[in-house]
């Protein structure tokens, strides 16, 4: 890696962190009930995480393109959204995966979701 590399990798991952800054910045802000250690390992996962956007998009010769600048601090700045979208919705998407499995591979519907919004609608009738 050349020196280019290493001052796209440098200003890939100053991006992302202050995205991420302004992330903590808004949270202190906001007055979440977050603990000082939780922003700091928010502003370490970003370092982490935009190094290694930045060394991706180097490899794939993204980093000089003006898109690259936004994602990275897109990515700093809503990581946590994204991980707590993610976590919130991974456990249908796992359901709704090996349902789709079983059903293409041995041919049974399952309809577990079907008996969940009956049992709603019944808890609804009076």
């Amino acid at each position: 890696m050349n020196l280019d590399g290493i001052k796209a990798l440098l200003i890939g991952t100053a991006i992302a962190f202050s995205g991420g800054l302004l992330r903590v910045l808004v949270s202190i802000q906001n007055k979440e009930k977050k603990q000082l250690w939780e922003h700091f390992v928010t502003l370490a996962i970003v370092v982490i995480v935009g190094f290694t956007m930045s060394y991706l998009m180097n490899r794939a010769d993204l980093h000089d393109k003006w898109y690259s600048t936004g994602v990275l601090f897109v990515l700093g700045y809503g990581y946590d959204k994204f991980l707590k979208m993610i976590t919130t919705n991974l456990p249908y998407w796992i359901d709704t995966t090996v349902s789709l499995f079983i059903e293409t591979r041995y041919g049974v519907k399952t309809d577990r979701h079907t008996h969940v919004e009956e049992e709603k609608k019944d808890d609804l009738i009076p």
